[in-house]
Protein backbone atom coordinates (compact mmCIF):
# COMPACT_ATOMS: atom_id res chain seq x y z
CA UNK A 1 0.00 0.00 0.00
CA UNK A 2 2.82 2.17 0.89
CA UNK A 3 4.29 1.69 -2.20
CA UNK A 4 1.28 2.47 -4.78
CA UNK A 5 0.93 5.96 -2.98
CA UNK A 6 4.25 6.48 -3.03
CA UNK A 7 4.25 5.59 -7.16
CA UNK A 8 0.86 7.49 -7.46
CA UNK A 9 2.73 10.75 -5.77
CA UNK A 10 5.94 10.81 -8.15
CA UNK A 11 3.32 10.33 -11.09
CA UNK A 12 1.62 13.40 -9.94
CA UNK A 13 4.86 15.28 -9.33
CA UNK A 14 6.02 14.36 -12.85
CA UNK A 15 2.82 15.73 -14.19
CA UNK A 16 3.02 19.00 -12.40
CA UNK A 17 6.57 19.42 -13.11
CA UNK A 18 6.17 18.78 -16.95
CA UNK A 19 3.48 21.60 -17.08
CA UNK A 20 5.97 24.05 -15.48
CA UNK A 21 8.82 22.88 -17.49
CA UNK A 22 6.58 23.42 -20.99
CA UNK A 23 5.05 26.73 -19.74
CA UNK A 24 8.36 27.76 -19.05
CA UNK A 25 9.39 26.86 -22.91
CA UNK A 26 5.83 27.39 -24.98
CA UNK A 27 4.52 31.21 -25.10
CA UNK A 28 0.74 30.95 -25.13
CA UNK A 29 -0.74 34.54 -26.82
CA UNK A 30 -4.24 34.46 -25.93
CA UNK A 31 -6.44 37.28 -27.96
CA UNK A 32 -9.52 38.57 -26.41
CA UNK A 33 -12.48 40.15 -28.26
CA UNK A 34 -12.99 43.43 -27.47
CA UNK A 35 -15.77 45.78 -27.84
CA UNK A 36 -16.56 48.29 -30.40
CA UNK A 37 -16.64 51.70 -29.69
CA UNK A 38 -18.14 55.19 -31.05
CA UNK A 39 -21.15 53.26 -32.73
CA UNK A 40 -23.62 55.13 -35.01
CA UNK A 41 -25.95 54.13 -37.76
CA UNK A 42 -27.16 57.69 -39.43
CA UNK A 43 -29.99 56.82 -42.16
CA UNK A 44 -31.65 59.20 -44.84
CA UNK A 45 -34.81 58.56 -43.65
CA UNK A 46 -36.38 56.64 -40.64
CA UNK A 47 -40.11 56.40 -42.15
CA UNK A 48 -41.42 52.83 -41.96
CA UNK A 49 -41.34 50.97 -45.55
CA UNK A 50 -39.13 53.41 -46.54
CA UNK A 51 -35.96 53.03 -48.92
CA UNK A 52 -33.11 54.20 -46.67
CA UNK A 53 -29.51 54.72 -47.26
CA UNK A 54 -27.13 53.90 -43.77
CA UNK A 55 -24.02 55.63 -42.70
CA UNK A 56 -22.39 53.25 -40.08
CA UNK A 57 -19.22 54.00 -38.34
CA UNK A 58 -17.28 52.50 -35.53
CA UNK A 59 -13.87 51.93 -33.88
CA UNK A 60 -12.28 48.38 -34.06
CA UNK A 61 -10.17 48.23 -30.72
CA UNK A 62 -8.28 45.25 -31.64
CA UNK A 63 -7.89 46.16 -35.78
CA UNK A 64 -8.89 43.42 -38.42
CA UNK A 65 -5.83 41.08 -39.65
CA UNK A 66 -5.64 39.48 -43.01
CA UNK A 67 -8.95 37.26 -44.05
CA UNK A 68 -10.84 38.63 -41.45
CA UNK A 69 -14.44 40.07 -41.50
CA UNK A 70 -16.80 42.95 -40.59
CA UNK A 71 -20.38 41.52 -40.38
CA UNK A 72 -23.26 43.84 -40.20
CA UNK A 73 -26.54 41.93 -39.40
CA UNK A 74 -30.42 43.67 -39.29
CA UNK A 75 -32.97 41.97 -37.72
CA UNK A 76 -35.80 40.16 -39.40
CA UNK A 77 -38.16 43.33 -40.68
CA UNK A 78 -35.59 45.25 -42.82
CA UNK A 79 -35.16 44.59 -46.54
CA UNK A 80 -31.28 44.50 -47.78
CA UNK A 81 -32.53 43.96 -51.30
CA UNK A 82 -30.35 44.05 -53.78
CA UNK A 83 -27.38 45.86 -51.51
CA UNK A 84 -23.96 44.42 -53.36
CA UNK A 85 -20.09 46.42 -53.89
CA UNK A 86 -21.68 49.50 -56.24
CA UNK A 87 -23.96 50.35 -53.28
CA UNK A 88 -21.36 49.65 -50.44
CA UNK A 89 -18.89 52.22 -49.79
CA UNK A 90 -15.94 50.97 -47.15
CA UNK A 91 -13.41 53.25 -45.94
CA UNK A 92 -11.27 54.11 -42.90
CA UNK A 93 -9.69 56.96 -41.53
CA UNK A 94 -6.07 57.12 -40.13
CA UNK A 95 -6.95 56.90 -36.17
CA UNK A 96 -10.06 56.74 -33.69
CA UNK A 97 -11.31 59.77 -35.09
CA UNK A 98 -13.91 59.58 -37.48
CA UNK A 99 -12.41 61.70 -40.02
CA UNK A 100 -10.61 61.82 -43.24
CA UNK A 101 -11.52 58.42 -44.39
CA UNK A 102 -10.10 56.21 -47.22
CA UNK A 103 -11.79 53.95 -49.64
CA UNK A 104 -11.01 50.47 -49.76
CA UNK A 105 -11.58 48.27 -53.12
CA UNK A 106 -14.67 46.07 -52.77
CA UNK A 107 -15.83 43.36 -55.21
CA UNK A 108 -18.82 41.30 -54.80
CA UNK A 109 -17.78 37.44 -53.86
CA UNK A 110 -14.42 36.48 -52.22
CA UNK A 111 -11.78 38.70 -51.28
CA UNK A 112 -8.46 39.05 -53.16
CA UNK A 113 -5.45 40.86 -52.40
CA UNK A 114 -6.09 44.43 -51.51
CA UNK A 115 -9.35 44.47 -52.46
CA UNK A 116 -11.97 43.52 -50.13
CA UNK A 117 -15.17 40.54 -50.91
CA UNK A 118 -18.70 41.78 -50.50
CA UNK A 119 -21.09 39.09 -49.62
CA UNK A 120 -25.03 40.00 -48.54
CA UNK A 121 -27.62 37.44 -47.47
CA UNK A 122 -31.22 38.26 -46.51
CA UNK A 123 -30.36 40.26 -43.25
CA UNK A 124 -26.79 40.54 -43.43
CA UNK A 125 -23.88 41.91 -45.31
CA UNK A 126 -19.92 40.53 -44.94
CA UNK A 127 -17.24 42.31 -45.68
CA UNK A 128 -14.07 40.30 -45.97
CA UNK A 129 -10.46 40.81 -46.06
CA UNK A 130 -8.23 39.31 -48.46
CA UNK A 131 -4.77 40.37 -47.86
CA UNK A 132 -5.54 43.75 -46.29
CA UNK A 133 -5.66 45.19 -42.76
CA UNK A 134 -6.48 47.10 -40.29
CA UNK A 135 -4.25 48.59 -37.95
CA UNK A 136 -6.01 48.72 -33.92
CA UNK A 137 -7.97 51.54 -32.86
CA UNK A 138 -9.23 53.11 -36.54
CA UNK A 139 -12.32 54.40 -37.47
CA UNK A 140 -14.56 52.44 -39.83
CA UNK A 141 -16.97 53.90 -42.18
CA UNK A 142 -19.70 51.99 -44.36
CA UNK A 143 -22.13 53.53 -46.24
CA UNK A 144 -24.75 51.42 -47.69
CA UNK A 145 -27.26 52.44 -50.47
CA UNK A 146 -27.71 55.22 -53.10
CA UNK A 147 -25.36 57.79 -50.75
CA UNK A 148 -22.25 55.01 -51.83
CA UNK A 149 -19.78 56.63 -54.70
CA UNK A 150 -16.47 54.80 -54.14
CA UNK A 151 -16.97 52.09 -56.59
CA UNK A 152 -19.97 53.50 -58.92
CA UNK A 153 -23.13 55.04 -58.12
CA UNK A 154 -25.59 53.55 -55.53
CA UNK A 155 -28.47 51.92 -57.27
CA UNK A 156 -29.84 49.47 -54.05
CA UNK A 157 -31.41 51.18 -50.53
CA UNK A 158 -32.22 49.18 -47.93
CA UNK A 159 -36.28 49.28 -46.94
CA UNK A 160 -37.07 49.96 -43.08
CA UNK A 161 -39.35 47.66 -41.50
CA UNK A 162 -42.98 47.60 -42.22
CA UNK A 163 -44.22 48.93 -39.18
CA UNK A 164 -42.58 51.45 -36.08
CA UNK A 165 -40.14 49.95 -34.07
CA UNK A 166 -36.92 49.85 -32.23
CA UNK A 167 -34.18 48.10 -33.85
CA UNK A 168 -30.13 46.21 -32.58
CA UNK A 169 -28.07 46.22 -35.67
CA UNK A 170 -25.66 43.80 -34.73
CA UNK A 171 -21.94 44.49 -36.12
CA UNK A 172 -18.91 41.90 -35.96
CA UNK A 173 -15.38 43.09 -36.89
CA UNK A 174 -12.69 40.44 -36.37
CA UNK A 175 -12.69 39.64 -32.54
CA UNK A 176 -14.56 42.93 -31.83
CA UNK A 177 -18.33 43.22 -31.36
CA UNK A 178 -20.75 45.96 -31.20
CA UNK A 179 -24.24 46.73 -31.31
CA UNK A 180 -26.55 50.01 -32.65
CA UNK A 181 -29.90 51.35 -31.41
CA UNK A 182 -32.00 52.43 -34.32
CA UNK A 183 -35.83 53.37 -34.22
CA UNK A 184 -38.19 53.58 -37.43
CA UNK A 185 -40.81 56.07 -36.69
CA UNK A 186 -44.54 55.31 -38.71
CA UNK A 187 -43.41 59.33 -39.96
CA UNK A 188 -40.51 61.19 -39.58
CA UNK A 189 -41.59 64.38 -41.57
CA UNK A 190 -42.75 67.08 -39.62
CA UNK A 191 -44.84 69.34 -42.64
CA UNK A 192 -44.77 72.87 -42.52
CA UNK A 193 -46.40 75.73 -44.46
CA UNK A 194 -46.15 79.31 -44.33
CA UNK A 195 -47.51 82.32 -47.33
CA UNK A 196 -45.63 85.38 -48.73
CA UNK A 197 -48.08 87.50 -49.74
CA UNK A 198 -47.99 89.48 -53.04
CA UNK A 199 -46.71 92.68 -53.48
CA UNK A 200 -46.63 95.80 -55.10
CA UNK A 201 -45.33 99.23 -54.28
CA UNK A 202 -45.99 102.14 -56.77
CA UNK A 203 -44.82 106.03 -56.24
CA UNK A 204 -45.15 109.12 -58.02
CA UNK A 205 -42.86 111.61 -56.80
CA UNK A 206 -45.77 114.29 -57.33
CA UNK A 207 -48.51 115.05 -58.86
CA UNK A 208 -48.20 118.40 -60.80
CA UNK A 209 -45.35 120.09 -62.95
CA UNK A 210 -45.26 123.11 -64.97
CA UNK A 211 -43.85 123.93 -68.47
CA UNK A 212 -44.83 127.87 -68.03
CA UNK A 213 -45.55 129.75 -71.08
CA UNK A 214 -44.49 128.16 -74.30
CA UNK A 215 -43.00 129.92 -77.40
CA UNK A 216 -42.56 128.51 -80.84
CA UNK A 217 -38.78 129.85 -80.09
CA UNK A 218 -37.60 127.79 -77.81
CA UNK A 219 -37.99 124.12 -76.53
CA UNK A 220 -39.67 124.27 -73.04
CA UNK A 221 -39.03 121.43 -70.56
CA UNK A 222 -41.67 120.38 -67.47
CA UNK A 223 -40.07 121.05 -63.78
CA UNK A 224 -42.22 120.04 -60.68
CA UNK A 225 -40.14 122.87 -58.83
CA UNK A 226 -40.44 126.42 -61.43
CA UNK A 227 -43.77 126.88 -62.59
CA UNK A 228 -42.23 128.66 -65.05
CA UNK A 229 -41.09 125.46 -66.93
CA UNK A 230 -37.32 124.80 -67.70
CA UNK A 231 -35.56 125.66 -71.16
CA UNK A 232 -33.30 122.78 -70.02
CA UNK A 233 -33.97 119.50 -69.98
CA UNK A 234 -34.73 117.92 -66.16
CA UNK A 235 -36.36 115.02 -64.63
CA UNK A 236 -39.93 116.37 -63.82
CA UNK A 237 -40.97 113.33 -61.82
CA UNK A 238 -40.15 110.22 -60.75
CA UNK A 239 -41.94 106.58 -60.60
CA UNK A 240 -40.77 103.93 -58.27
CA UNK A 241 -42.40 100.12 -58.41
CA UNK A 242 -41.45 97.19 -56.32
CA UNK A 243 -42.84 93.88 -56.63
CA UNK A 244 -42.81 90.05 -55.77
CA UNK A 245 -44.48 89.33 -58.59
CA UNK A 246 -42.82 86.20 -60.26
CA UNK A 247 -43.83 87.42 -63.80
CA UNK A 248 -42.65 91.05 -63.07
CA UNK A 249 -44.68 94.29 -63.95
CA UNK A 250 -46.31 96.86 -66.54
CA UNK A 251 -46.63 100.41 -66.23
CA UNK A 252 -48.57 101.72 -68.64
CA UNK A 253 -49.83 105.59 -69.45
CA UNK A 254 -53.06 107.14 -70.38
CA UNK A 255 -53.87 110.76 -71.23
CA UNK A 256 -54.79 113.31 -74.00
CA UNK A 257 -51.81 115.04 -74.85
CA UNK A 258 -51.82 119.01 -73.90
CA UNK A 259 -54.98 120.08 -74.44
CA UNK A 260 -56.71 123.86 -74.57
CA UNK A 261 -58.57 124.24 -71.55
CA UNK A 262 -60.57 127.38 -73.68
CA UNK A 263 -61.49 124.82 -76.71
CA UNK A 264 -60.61 121.22 -76.36
CA UNK A 265 -60.24 120.80 -80.61
CA UNK A 266 -57.34 122.78 -79.98
CA UNK A 267 -54.20 120.25 -78.64
CA UNK A 268 -50.32 120.34 -79.26
CA UNK A 269 -49.64 117.12 -81.49
CA UNK A 270 -48.13 114.40 -79.66
CA UNK A 271 -44.97 112.73 -81.01
CA UNK A 272 -46.49 109.47 -81.66
CA UNK A 273 -44.99 106.04 -81.40
CA UNK A 274 -41.88 106.96 -83.45
CA UNK A 275 -38.91 108.54 -80.64
CA UNK A 276 -38.19 112.16 -82.35
CA UNK A 277 -35.57 114.77 -81.10
CA UNK A 278 -36.74 118.27 -79.53
CA UNK A 279 -37.67 120.66 -82.48
CA UNK A 280 -38.80 124.14 -81.61
CA UNK A 281 -41.62 125.66 -84.37
CA UNK A 282 -43.38 122.28 -84.63
CA UNK A 283 -45.66 120.48 -82.36
CA UNK A 284 -44.94 118.37 -80.24
CA UNK A 285 -45.51 117.02 -76.61
CA UNK A 286 -44.14 113.59 -75.40
CA UNK A 287 -41.57 112.26 -72.74
CA UNK A 288 -38.53 110.09 -72.76
CA UNK A 289 -37.46 107.66 -69.31
CA UNK A 290 -34.56 106.64 -68.05
CA UNK A 291 -34.67 103.40 -65.20
CA UNK A 292 -32.10 102.84 -62.16
CA UNK A 293 -31.81 100.40 -59.52
CA UNK A 294 -34.38 97.42 -60.12
CA UNK A 295 -33.93 94.14 -61.94
CA UNK A 296 -35.00 92.68 -65.41
CA UNK A 297 -36.65 96.49 -66.25
CA UNK A 298 -36.88 97.88 -69.52
CA UNK A 299 -38.31 101.38 -70.60
CA UNK A 300 -40.24 100.40 -73.75
CA UNK A 301 -40.21 102.23 -77.24
CA UNK A 302 -40.76 105.32 -78.12
CA UNK A 303 -39.69 106.26 -74.12
CA UNK A 304 -36.49 104.48 -74.06
CA UNK A 305 -34.22 106.82 -76.80
CA UNK A 306 -31.63 108.65 -74.78
CA UNK A 307 -32.09 112.05 -76.56
CA UNK A 308 -35.68 111.86 -78.14
CA UNK A 309 -39.18 111.82 -76.96
CA UNK A 310 -42.31 109.84 -77.94
CA UNK A 311 -46.00 109.75 -76.98
CA UNK A 312 -47.95 107.30 -78.13
CA UNK A 313 -51.48 107.16 -75.54
CA UNK A 314 -54.78 108.59 -75.35
CA UNK A 315 -57.49 109.89 -72.86
CA UNK A 316 -58.42 105.90 -73.82
CA UNK A 317 -55.80 103.96 -75.13
CA UNK A 318 -53.41 102.79 -72.49
CA UNK A 319 -49.27 102.92 -73.91
CA UNK A 320 -46.78 100.63 -72.07
CA UNK A 321 -43.93 102.73 -70.12
CA UNK A 322 -41.84 100.02 -68.54
CA UNK A 323 -42.31 96.13 -68.45
CA UNK A 324 -40.54 94.07 -65.61
CA UNK A 325 -39.42 90.64 -65.91
CA UNK A 326 -39.91 89.27 -62.33
CA UNK A 327 -39.58 90.69 -59.25
CA UNK A 328 -37.83 93.34 -57.95
CA UNK A 329 -36.44 95.85 -55.54
CA UNK A 330 -37.57 99.59 -55.89
CA UNK A 331 -37.17 100.48 -59.74
CA UNK A 332 -37.14 104.46 -60.25
CA UNK A 333 -38.30 105.27 -63.44
CA UNK A 334 -37.14 109.57 -64.11
CA UNK A 335 -39.29 110.91 -66.45
CA UNK A 336 -38.72 114.53 -68.60
CA UNK A 337 -41.16 115.78 -70.77
CA UNK A 338 -40.72 118.63 -74.14
CA UNK A 339 -43.26 120.25 -75.63
CA UNK A 340 -42.76 122.52 -78.60
CA UNK A 341 -45.08 124.88 -80.14
CA UNK A 342 -45.62 126.34 -83.86
CA UNK A 343 -45.74 129.82 -84.52
CA UNK A 344 -49.68 129.49 -85.39
CA UNK A 345 -50.10 126.98 -82.27
CA UNK A 346 -53.58 128.46 -80.86
CA UNK A 347 -53.59 130.57 -77.85
CA UNK A 348 -55.32 129.48 -74.55
CA UNK A 349 -54.20 127.44 -71.53
CA UNK A 350 -52.85 124.22 -72.14
CA UNK A 351 -52.82 121.75 -70.05
CA UNK A 352 -52.55 117.46 -69.41
CA UNK A 353 -53.51 114.68 -66.98
CA UNK A 354 -51.42 111.98 -67.77
CA UNK A 355 -52.55 108.62 -65.55
CA UNK A 356 -49.80 106.03 -64.57
CA UNK A 357 -50.70 102.82 -63.86
CA UNK A 358 -48.46 99.64 -62.14
CA UNK A 359 -50.19 96.48 -62.63
CA UNK A 360 -48.02 93.29 -61.10
CA UNK A 361 -48.09 89.88 -63.40
CA UNK A 362 -47.88 87.50 -60.75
Amino acid sequence: MFKKNFFNSCVSFLVILGIVIGASVTHVELVLAASLTTLSDTQSTVKANTLSDHTIQFVIPSGISAAQAITITFPNGWNLGALGAVSTDFATSTSATCSGFTDALLANGAASGLTWGVATTSQTISITSGTAVIPANRCVQIKLGANAFSQASGTSQITNPSSATSSVILISAGADSGSVTVNILTDDTVAMTGTVNQSLSFTISTSTIYFGTLGSGAAKFASSTNILGDTVESVAHTLGVSTNAPSGFTVSVRGQTMTSQQNASNTITAIGASAASSTPSTEQFGFRATESGGTGVTVSVPYSSPTSYGYSATATTSATLATGSGATTLSTLSLRYVTNIAAITEAGTYAANLIYVATANF
